[in-house]
C-alpha cells in the first residue's frame, strides 16, 4: 500500500515559517497587547486627571482663604453631592486614539472687557507661579477660570482671554469632570517627520471644576501631548534595534539547530530507506550524526527493519536452495519410475510393484517435507496467545504421543517465555525426534529463575560430530528412513522468536538439550 500523494511541506519550510514566527510573534503580541495610541493617551488621561484634582483643590483652597461663602457660581447638585461625599471617587481614563472620537483642535479665548471680581484678582499670581513652575516637571498646559469662564491664570500668557464657550470649559463649570482628546492647531506647520520623532498630532484634555462650600466657583482645564505608538518606537529605536537583532541572532540558532539536530538526520534515514529499498546497501550503516534521541531511535529500527528483512531474504534464499535439492531426488525418482512403468509393455508384476511403491514413498516423502515447511513458516510468526505453564504444555503433548513416556521433573513451576501453542509445536517436535531415534521416555524440566528447559531421553543420543548440526535444516541422520532434517530445525526457529536459543550437549545416554530464554 503506497503513501497517498498529496502535497506537503518539506521540514526545511516548517523550520522557516517557525524561524518567521519567532521574529514575528513579539511584534504581533506588542499589538495584541495594545501598547498602542490608546494605552499612551489613557496613561496621560490618568495623569493629567490626578494633576487636576491637585489643582482644583489647590485654586479652591486659595479661593476659600479669601471668601470662605462664595457668592458666584453654579450651586452644586445633590448627585454631585452625594458623589464628593463618597470616602473614595476616582474617574477611570476613557480616551481612545480612534479618529472619529478625536475633536476638532480647541478654539482660541475670546477677548472679554470685565476684569477678575474679587477674590480671582487676589488668588491670580499665586496660582499663575504654580502653574509655571510646575508645568517645568509635568510639562502640561494649564488654565484656570473663574465661575464666568475668565481666564484667572495660565501657563501661558492668556489674561483677558473668556473661555466660556469652550464645551469642556461649560461642562466643568456645571460640575463634571471633562476629558476629550483634541487634534492640535499647529499640524499645518509640522515638518512630516515631526509627528514621529518629537510629537504626536492630537493633545489630551481635562477638565476640573472648583466647588467651595457648595458652589462651583471655577475650572482648572490641563492638556498634554500624549506619546503615541509612532513616537514610542522612535524613542525607543535603539532598544529596539538590539532586541530585533538578538531575535534574529535567536531565530538563526534555532533553525541551525532544528535543520543539524531533525532536518539531517531524518534526510540520511530517508536515503538509508531508500537505499535499502533499491538493494544498493541491504544492512545500511548507522549515521554519524542522529541529533536527538528519537530520530536515533528511529534510525536503530531501520537498520534493525533491514538486518530482519535480509536475513529473511537470506533465509529463503537458504530454504530454497535446500527445498530444491530435497525434492529433486524424489522428483526425479517418481519421473525415472513413472517413465519406466509407461514404455515398459510387459514388466514383471514384482518390479512394477516396486515401481508403484517407490512413486507412493516419494510422494509421501514430499508430502511430509511440505508439511514441515508449513510448520516452519508457522513457527518463525509472532507469538500467539500468554505464555503457557509446563504441565499444561505436557498435557498437550503426552495426548498427541501416547506411545512414549513423558515425565515432568521440574522442582517449581512457572510461566515458561512461550505461548501454549509454541510449546506444544516446540515439544511435540523434539519427542518425536527422541521417539524415531530409539527413545522411550522423555524427561523436561524447567527452572524459572534461570530461565532455562533441559530435555532428555534414553535413546540412541547425538554423536559428538553432529552435535553442532543438529538444528539446521534438512540435517538428518535418518535420511534413508524418511527423515527430513526440518524437526529441530522448526524447534531453533520458534526459539529464535521467542528470544530462545537450543543446544544440544554431550551425554553418556541419549540425547541432552538445553534451552536457554533471554532474560527479559
Amino acid at each position: 500500500m503506497n503513501v497517498i500523494r498529496k502535497w506537503r511541506p518539506r521540514l526545511s519550510l516548517v523550520i522557516g515559517l517557525v524561524c518567521v514566527l519567532l521574529v514575528a510573534l513579539p511584534v504581533l503580541a506588542l499589538v495584541s497587547a495594545r501598547l498602542t495610541a490608546n494605552q499612551f493617551v489613557r496613561e496621560i488621561e490618568r495623569s493629567l486627571l490626578a494633576q487636576a484634582a491637585i489643582y482644583a483643590e489647590a485654586y479652591a483652597l486659595s479661593y476659600a482663604t479669601l471668601a470662605p461663602a462664595p457668592a458666584q457660581g453654579q450651586i452644586v447638585s445633590e448627585a454631585q453631592r452625594a458623589r464628593l461625599d463618597a470616602k473614595y471617587h476616582p474617574v477611570e481614563p476613557k480616551l481612545t486614539a480612534d479618529a472619529d472620537e478625536i475633536l476638532p483642535p480647541r478654539p482660541d479665548g475670546l477677548p472679554t472687557p470685565d476684569a477678575l471680581d474679587f477674590p480671582y484678582a487676589e488668588i491670580s499670581g499665586a496660582l499663575q507661579t504654580l502653574a509655571i513652575q510646575a508645568q517645568k516637571t509635568t510639562l502640561a498646559g494649564f488654565l484656570a477660570v473663574d465661575a464666568e469662564g475668565k481666564t484667572v491664570a495660565a501657563s501661558s500668557a492668556r489674561a483677558g482671554l473668556s473661555f466660556a464657550h469652550l464645551p469642556e470649559i461649560e461642562a466643568a463649570l456645571g460640575g463634571e469632570i471633562v476629558t476629550s482628546l483634541r487634534y492640535r492647531s499647529d499640524q499645518t506647520d509640522l515638518h512630516p517627520l515631526n509627528s514621529i520623532s518629537r510629537d504626536t498630532r492630537y493633545r489630551v484634555f481635562v477638565t476640573h471644576p472648583v466647588i467651595v462650600g457648595d458652589r462651583i466657583v471655577g475650572a482648572v482645564h490641563l492638556s498634554r501631548t500624549p506619546v503615541d505608538l509612532k513616537k514610542f518606537l522612535y524613542l525607543e529605536r535603539h532598544t529596539l534595534i538590539r532586541v530585533g537583532v538578538i531575535m534574529l541572532l535567536g531565530s538563526f540558532v534555532v533553525g541551525f539547530l532544528l535543520l543539524r539536530l531533525i532536518s539531517g538526520p531524518i534526510r540520511g534515514v530517508v536515503r538509508q530507506s531508500q537505499d535499502v529499498v533499491s538493494g544498493l546497501k541491504p544492512v545500511p550503516s548507522p549515521l554519524r550524526r542522529y541529533g536527538v534521541r528519537e530520530l536515533a531511535e528511529m534510525g536503530q529500527s531501520v537498520i534493525s527493519m533491514a538486518q530482519t528483512l535480509s536475513n529473511r531474504s537470506d533465509a529463503i534464499k537458504t530454504y530454497t536452495a535446500h527445498v530444491t535439492h530435497e525434492l529433486k531426488s524424489p522428483v526425479t525418482s517418481i519421473i525415472g519410475a513413472a517413465e519406466l512403468l509407461s514404455t515398459a509393455e510387459a514388466m514383471p508384476q514384482d518390479k512394477r510393484d516396486r515401481l508403484v511403491a517407490n512413486i507412493h514413498a516419494e510422494g509421501v516423502r514430499m508430502n511430509e517435507l511440505l508439511g514441515r515447511l508449513r510448520e516452519l513458516a508457522r513457527a518463525t510468526a509472532a507469538p500467539d496467545g500468554q505464555p503457557g505453564t509446563l504441565p499444561n504444555i505436557l498435557e498437550e503433548v503426552r495426548r498427541e504421543h501416547p506411545a512414549i513416556e513423558i515425565v515432568d521433573a521440574s522442582d517449581r513451576n512457572g510461566a515458561a517465555p512461550l505461548s501454549l501453542e509454541q510449546g506444544v509445536i516446540l515439544l511435540s517436535h523434539m519427542v518425536q525426534n527422541a521417539q524415531q531415534h530409539g527413545a522411550s521416555k522423555v524427561t523436561v524440566a524447567y527452572d524459572p529463575e534461570e530461565q532455562r528447559l533441559t530435555v532428555r531421553d534414553d535413546g540412541n543420543g547425538i554423536s559428538s560430530g553432529n552435535i553442532a548440526r543438529v538444528a539446521e535444516p534438512f540435517f538428518t541422520t535418518r535420511r534413508e528412513a524418511g527423515g527430513t532434517g526440518m524437526g529441530l530445525a522448526i524447534v531453533a526457529a520458534i526459539l529464535a522468536q521467542a528470544g530462545g536459543a537450543l543446544r544440544a550437549r554431550e551425554s553418556d545416554q541419549g540425547a541432552h538439550f538445553e534451552i536457554t530464554f533471554a532474560t527479559p
